[in-house]
């Protein structure tokens, strides 16, 4: 029952509102005002801390810290904050026994690509020096903006993270992937419209939307670290997920897919009061212990 009350809440709320005709300006101050919506987890604290140049929110348990893990948050990467994820990145910091470090990194349409790209890898490269080891997370833009990422230190010879955890991530910017078309109806939270305007302004005219320096699913998986990917049977990203899944077992990525059957876009967000969305978050942690 609580989950149908939620997607009606999302279909009514949320879809209507993010996305054109809607500006960027209101899109951001409704994600900001439905994130209280979602509640935190107990039991962590908070502070601000800049790596390399760039503002990130620290969330860390009050029992123990024993990874760390780099959450690059959604948004199509026009809107979001680490405030607006804070129902997923504190769940998992207080589930994982984890230190989350989550960059406020630059979005379009002020800065296109690679600003908000940069900003990730700086952080990345930073929480590396300061803490070692490390985990690379992210959902829907974020989770793919964190696997750019890991093909860049990749090929960079860069730090790479110890592990890939990915929530409906947005993998191919085409949005040419069946699940689009198919689940547009479906899906309680995403509308393509709102998908092709973001990619318009985070590309910016630099190149075709499939180019894999931000469509990563076209990018080369070989060599990337063991990798969590989770989905909504639900969402219009279902099949992003399904093809790098299939990418990376074709180049010898160990490679965990989980499709949650009646979940849409981002559940994890609903930590606090969807069982399943606890269970979700607390699989990433099982993972990130393994």
């Amino acid at each position: 029952m609580r989950e149908a009350i939620t997607k009606l809440a999302l279909r009514g709320f949320f879809k209507p509102f993010i996305g054109p005709p809607m500006g960027v300006g209101f899109q951001r101050r409704w994600a900001n005002a439905l994130s209280v919506v979602n509640p935190p987890a107990r039991g962590v604290d908070y502070e601000w801390t800049v790596l390399d140049g760039v503002d990130c929110e620290v969330i860390t348990p009050r029992t123990e810290v024993v990874r760390t893990v780099v959450y690059v948050h959604g948004g199509g990467y026009v809107i979001g904050s680490p405030a607006t994820q804070r129902a997923i990145t504190s769940h998992l910091a207080r589930a994982a026994s984890a230190r989350v470090i989550v960059p406020d990194y630059r979005l379009a349409p002020e800065h296109p690509w690679p600003a908000g790209l940069d900003d990730a890898l700086a952080v990345c490269a930073a929480t590396a020096q300061r803490h070692g080891s490390y985990a690379l997370a992210g959902d829907s833009a974020g989770g793919g903006m964190a696997l750019c990422a890991a093909q860049r230190l990749r090929d960079d010879s860069g730090p790479l993270p110890d592990a890939l955890v990915l929530i409906s991530p947005w993998l191919d910017l085409s949005n040419s992937q069946p699940s689009h078309a198919e689940r547009a109806e479906r899906d309680p939270m995403l509308r393509g419209a709102w998908a092709d305007e973001n990619v318009r302004v985070y590309v910016a005219g630099q190149g075709e939307p499939e180019d894999a320096r931000w469509s990563p699913l076209f990018g080369n998986q070989r060599g990337l670290p063991r990798t969590l990917i989770h989905v909504g049977s639900e969402e219009i990203l279902h099949d992003d997920a399904v093809a790098l899944d299939a990418a990376m077992r074709e180049t010898g990525v160990p490679v965990t897919l989980t499709v949650f059957d009646g979940m849409w876009h981002e559940f994890h967000m609903h930590a606090s009061t969807l069982p399943r969305a606890r269970e979700a978050v607390g699989a990433i942690a099982a993972f990130l212990a393994d």
